[in-house]
């Protein structure tokens, strides 16, 4: 992630609940800068910052703020909160880095392949769809593919399996499993009968024979039997 995109911020005054309440009714978002060793309290457009969480990068987007007497600085969205209701943004944290220096990052898993376990009959059971890397903050990938085309039934892989691209390292040491395929649990298995019933085997029935014809196999009317017709 080589680019970067300017965050218009706005000096911000008051502090608590209240000054917060009014800044939101104004329109704006209030929001926290950290920087290297002080903080400052800003307020962003919060239109821009949504259109930057969705935007290709998301959180992981470097943001060059505009205003506020902090042009230039470069940061990352450290943090944010919505509202369990409307869903609006109520809080942003910003983090100031300096693109030289490696940052820990949460990095989105996209796993691809067929696993040979599933084809089996097994489970894929994803454990982790992130994963926390430390790499300059240019050099942060969209995400990291992970393959499991080759899991059987019972196995599984770990953080420490993944390949990652050169000058990017694990974040942790905790060495997490982040997928395995797992036995079919007695539900599936029940499920699976259910639906073989209903729809239900293919049964091979006889032709059934014409009027006046006799059946494949049967032996020929005896002329006694003819004559007790």
């Amino acid at each position: 992630m080589e680019t970067s995109q300017n965050l218009v911020a706005e000096s911000r005054q008051g502090l608590g609940k209240n000054a917060n309440r009014k800044l939101r009714r104004d329109g704006k978002v209030p929001a926290v800068l950290y920087g290297m060793g002080k903080s400052a309290p800003i307020a962003l457009d919060p239109i821009m910052v949504q259109r930057a969480l969705l935007s290709e990068g998301g959180r992981n987007q470097i943001y060059t703020l505009q205003g506020a007497g902090l042009e230039g600085k470069q940061t990352l969205i450290k943090d944010y909160q919505v509202d369990p209701v409307t869903r609006r943004l109520v809080h942003v944290d910003l983090q100031e880095i300096d693109i030289t220096k490696k940052v820990n990052v949460s990095v989105k898993i996209v796993f691809v392949g067929k696993s040979i376990g599933v084809a089996d009959g097994g489970v894929m059971n994803i454990i982790e769809r992130t994963i926390e890397i430390k790499t300059v903050p240019t050099s942060i990938p969209k995400q990291i593919e992970v393959d499991v085309t080759n899991l059987k039934i019972g196995a599984s892989l770990h953080e420490d399996d993944i390949t990652l691209p050169q000058g990017i390292e694990l974040a942790s040491k905790r060495n997490a499993t982040i997928v395995a395929v797992v036995p079919p649990t007695k539900e599936d298995a029940v499920v699976a009968v259910l639906t073989e019933s209903a729809t239900g085997p293919e049964v091979i029935t006889e032709k059934k024979p014409a009027e006046g014809e006799a059946a494949a196999g049967a032996a020929p009317a005896k002329a006694d039997d003819k004559a007790k017709k």
